[in-house]
């Protein structure tokens, strides 16, 4: 009896204990998505091409220029076939896509991949060869690329089931074209090359892919490289060649001159808080075409390290210029 009363005196004792604070659920209950959202908020990340160390990181400029982020194409999580890790040398882009929970990335080696941030997994990639210098999120999945040797777009019938076996078109003829951006509002892409932009309709077919030309804007200028939408606007693009930056309205098709810069690799914006950054080459790391620094649009430094080389840099935000709000992962095929 006297070992009974002593064990149910300590369980009393140890109840006690543990609800000496009692949680009212209705009150006290941690709102997760709050916590993840301020977390976010106090990060300011830029996405980096670093072609002289081979990955993509992404870095936290309001916190220590932290790397906070890396992908390399031969590393075990990847998981990118030995033959196919070549295709990712001298990597060219990195665009957030589906609610910036994947990375779509091309390479000068001629290779393009959507990557899962969290896992790091490449869940799709393929080779579209032609020195692949940009890609674009078609609205059922399929991805375009864009190819400045032999100048070519290219569709991909994306299938994670397959990776590098996904049926693809033949290439669709754009002399030095170097990117290509889809207008979620209007539903059409956008690409640049030499001295002229051109529109396309899709057909949102899932295995017979095709694109229509609308449209075709001269620029003001030849020698097209970056483009890529306008933070917040819903008109505008941002454009840049050998010498000149503009915003270019897919409207009106007016160019708006914001800087004379020659040797801009990539231009980006943000909200209030974020500066225009541009990846301009100075052919510090290792190639005339790349740089070791981040600078905003009047040339003050935003990040360096004399470490990388590297070639495009954006801010991690949403586009819903491209995409619709909230868009998750998605393929036709499956």
């Amino acid at each position: 009896m006297r070992s009974l009363f002593v064990v149910t005196a300590l369980l009393m004792v140890l109840s006690c204990k543990r609800d000496s604070q009692p949680v009212t659920p209705s009150s006290e209950k941690i709102d997760t998505k709050s916590v993840a959202e301020a977390e976010a908020a106090a990060k300011k990340e830029i996405i980096i091409c670093d072609q002289k160390n081979a990955r993509i990181i992404m870095v936290d400029v309001a916190n220590g220029n932290a790397i906070t982020w890396e992908w390399k194409a031969n590393a075990a999580y990847a998981m990118i076939r030995s033959g196919a890790q070549g295709w990712f040398s001298n990597l060219s882009e990195a665009k957030l896509v589906y609610n910036n929970n994947y990375i779509l990335a091309t390479a000068s080696g001629g290779g393009v991949a959507l990557i899962n941030i969290s896992s790091k997994k490449a869940i799709w990639y393929d080779y579209a060869g032609g020195n692949t210098h940009s890609a674009e999120l078609l609205p059922n999945g399929n991805i375009v690329t864009a190819s400045t040797t032999g100048g070519y777009l290219k569709i991909f019938v994306t299938d994670t089931y397959i990776n590098d076996e996904s049926a693809q078109t033949g290439p669709i003829a754009f002399p030095d074209v170097h990117n290509v951006v889809w207008d979620h509002a209007r539903q059409q892409l956008y690409a640049a090359g030499k001295n002229i932009i051109r529109v396309y309709s899709y057909n949102n077919s899932c295995r017979s892919p095709a694109l229509t030309l609308k449209k075709t804007w001269t620029m003001p200028q030849g020698n097209a490289h970056d483009l890529f939408p306008v933070h917040g606007s819903t008109t505008d693009l941002w454009l840049t060649n050998s010498g000149h930056i503009y915003k270019f309205n897919v409207v009106t098709g007016a160019f708006a001159l914001q800087k004379t810069q020659s040797a801009v690799k990539s231009v980006t914006s943000g909200p209030s808080g974020y500066a225009t950054i541009l990846a301009r080459a100075t052919g510090v790391g290792g190639e005339t075409w790349r740089t070791d620094q981040v600078i905003d649009i009047a040339g003050a430094v935003v990040y360096k390290n004399t470490s990388l080389g590297l070639y495009k840099a954006r801010w991690r935000l949403v586009n819903l210029f491209s995409y619709p709000a909230s868009d998750g992962f998605h393929e036709c095929t499956h």
